[in-house]
């Protein structure tokens, strides 16, 4: 009731407002039904797991948002973003108000400086994020596609963030951002000290008439460790992550194909979601990897809508900080396979429907300091998923 209250009385504050500043109401809607099959090939109690469900936001997160902006002349724009995902299949959100983003902006001659809460260059659902322009699919339609976030590791949105873009240079843009951490009173850590995990990234894009380019260099600087529910603070066993993604498009007209490559390193195994992710029982999801991930998609029209095809490959092993933790010197390899195939049809420029269908292996083994193969499994998925999405 309470957060209720506050949306109407934000819509109200911003519709008294109008007449001063360009402000627009906006969001998506997406609801769809969707099928899975899982063969967990022994992992964790055994049981294959087979759901039919209706999902929100398959295609594209349901949110909705007011953003604006005002002419401060002398060529600056102060504006600002207020977004919030929720769940159109029940109506349930997060907990967190405006959980996509929340910021504020000051773009001149100089670029653009932003602050608050965003999203990631490496990250979907934030006007900051890129590196769905490498995939055909995005981050989206379904848990077990071949989507970017199945391929290479994500990173999430941050509270505290201050981000910077420069001006277009004849196509070029560069983004530099600084996560200052979150400030989580009963863990003992506190915002932008060593006690919080902080971010780091910079990155750049092109575009040149067909062609678009995406390069994006982030890190973790970790701070804390969960053991559990009770924070432990870091030893120097625990590693920075580090991600290196490279990637682009060619539209052919015919066919628009997209290419995107990722080196990782101290990322957790979660961050790639899928079937492994899946398995809580295993124990594993949270462990850290390094490895390197592969994706080639392509969309190409079809019968007045867009034919949509992806591959993904990865191939991680555990990583160095998490062999110097086992006592056991227990190490392990993790490769995944992903296919997919879909259809989006628009009824107008702002309806559509949209089907996809998927398969997804992972393949993992584990092996201790005697060279003894503990697990060697070979879980898979394949699901389908169809849904209707609108945009305001």
């Amino acid at each position: 009731m309470k957060k209720t209250l506050a949306a109407v009385a934000v819509l109200g504050a911003f519709a008294g407002s109008a007449l001063a500043a360009d402000v627009q109401l906006y969001g998506i809607v997406d609801t769809g039904l969707a099928y899975s099959h899982v063969d967990v090939d022994g992992i964790g109690d055994g049981q294959d797991m087979d759901s039919f469900s209706m999902e929100s936001g398959q295609g594209s997160g349901s949110r909705w948002g007011i953003k604006g902006t005002e002419d401060l002349g002398n060529g600056l724009t102060v504006g600002f973003i207020l977004e919030d995902g929720f769940n159109s299949d029940d109506g349930s959100e997060s907990g967190v108000m405006f959980n996509r983003e929340s910021s504020i902006f000051l773009q001149g001659g100089f670029g653009k400086i932003a602050f608050g809460r965003m999203g990631a260059l490496n990250n979907g659902q934030s006007s900051w994020s890129k590196i769905g322009m490498i995939n055909a699919f995005g981050t989206s339609y379904g848990e077990y596609t071949a989507r970017v976030d199945r391929v290479l590791t994500t990173a999430a949105q941050w509270d505290n963030m201050i981000a910077y873009e420069t001006p277009d240079f004849a196509g070029f843009k560069v983004y530099a951002q600084y996560g200052m951490g979150n400030a989580v009173e009963d863990y003992g850590s506190e915002e932008n000290e060593s006690s919080s995990d902080r971010f780091y990234a910079i990155g750049a894009t092109y575009n040149n008439g067909p062609f678009a380019a995406y390069l994006a260099v982030d890190s973790i600087n970790y701070a804390t460790a969960s053991n559990g529910t009770v924070p432990v603070t870091s030893p120097d066993s625990i590693d920075d992550s580090l991600t290196v993604t490279l990637g682009g498009s060619y539209d052919f007209e015919v066919v628009k194909i997209y290419l995107g490559g990722q080196y990782f390193d101290e990322m957790k195994l979660s961050s790639l979601g899928g079937v492994m992710a899946d398995l809580d029982s295993v124990g594993w999801r949270t462990e850290k990897v390094k490895g390197y991930g592969i994706t080639l998609s392509g969309d190409a029209p079809l019968w007045g809508g867009k034919a949509l095809f992806g591959l993904g490959y990865v191939d991680a092993e555990s990583a160095d900080s998490f062999e110097d933790a086992q006592t056991g010197n227990q190490s392990f390899d993790f490769k995944r396979y992903v296919v997919s195939v879909g259809y989006d049809y628009p009824f107008s420029k702002r309806t559509d429907v949209y089907a996809v269908a998927s398969y997804m292996q992972d393949q993992w083994e584990t092996t201790t300091a005697s060279g003894t193969t503990g697990v060697d499994a070979d879980p898979s998925a394949y699901s389908v998923i169809v849904g209707l999405r609108h945009r305001f």
